[in-house]
């Protein structure tokens, strides 16, 4: 690994190594969903909560570049280079390139692949590139490997999902969760992220990050279960303190509830 992509991969996985990025890159695909109608407020929750990263689209870094650089805390930034539209086919493409990340001042930049979906061959092609194109400018690639709706989402499907994202040159894996998740992890030889998904109960949400981090996982991109709850800044505290301090379940929950005791 180049000297300039391990300095950058440490502001995308913190000191630590163990990482919560909050991506805001839905409305790019669903358009602009509960919790991100201002993408600026979301932005500075995360900023001052204290997250690693942010994942974020081309557009959007450039509207609010000057407020990050501004922004009392440092906070890595992931740009989103591939796209598609919700409900459409399993497949992105490229939106953007590793030469505007740099020129944008992005740490690493974020690809998604739906493993077995449609056009596949040519989504590991666009990746194959991307990965070339990475490691030519010493830019970490985050490989959204998510099993299609062809295979489904099953242990030995994310299994294969995550290797195959770490054999074509991936950083980092972002996947889906699944139980044991432990299963993945060994048979993975790169940092893997848990996404959060479709909105879901909070409580089971930090159960998940708990149970991931425990079977080894190097921490979490988890977006609508963040800022589609009431309190965004308090869930974020409560992930953080799982993922980064190790914290027990319990000890996520007094931090989720606050000083006014409400969930």
């Amino acid at each position: 690994m180049s000297w300039g992509k391990s300095i950058r991969l440490s502001r995308i996985l913190g000191s630590t190594g163990r990482s919560v990025v909050l991506p805001v890159d839905h409305g790019a695909y669903m358009g602009p969903i509960k919790g991100i109608e201002s993408i600026w407020n979301i932005l500075e929750i995360a900023i001052k909560s204290g997250v690693d990263s942010i994942l974020v689209n081309k557009g959007v870094l450039k509207l609010y570049a000057e407020k990050i650089a501004k922004s009392s805390r440092k906070v890595g930034i992931v740009l989103r280079v591939s796209g598609m539209l919700a409900g459409g086919k399993e497949f992105e493409t490229l939106v953007s390139s590793v030469e505007e990340a740099v020129v944008l001042g992005a740490d690493g930049v974020a690809f998604t692949v739906y493993v077995g979906g449609d056009d596949y061959n040519e989504a590991i092609r666009l990746f194959g590139i991307l990965v070339d194109e990475s490691d030519y400018w010493g830019i970490p690639v985050i490989g959204e490997f998510i099993p299609s709706s062809r295979i489904g989402i099953a242990l030995e499907s994310v299994k294969l999902s995550a290797r195959i994202g770490a054999e074509l040159g991936a950083d980092v894996i972002k996947t889906v969760f699944v139980d044991p998740f432990r299963e993945v992890v060994s048979t993975c030889p790169v940092p893997i992220l848990i996404a959060g998904g479709e909105k879901m109960d909070t409580l089971k949400v930090l159960k998940m990050v708990r149970r991931a981090m425990d079977e080894g996982a190097s921490g979490v991109c988890i977006g609508r279960n963040v800022f589609q709850h009431k309190n965004p800044e308090r869930v974020l505290k409560a992930i953080i303190e799982i993922v980064r301090r190790d914290a027990e379940f319990d000890k996520a929950i007094e931090v989720l509830r606050g000083d006014q005791g409400e969930l």
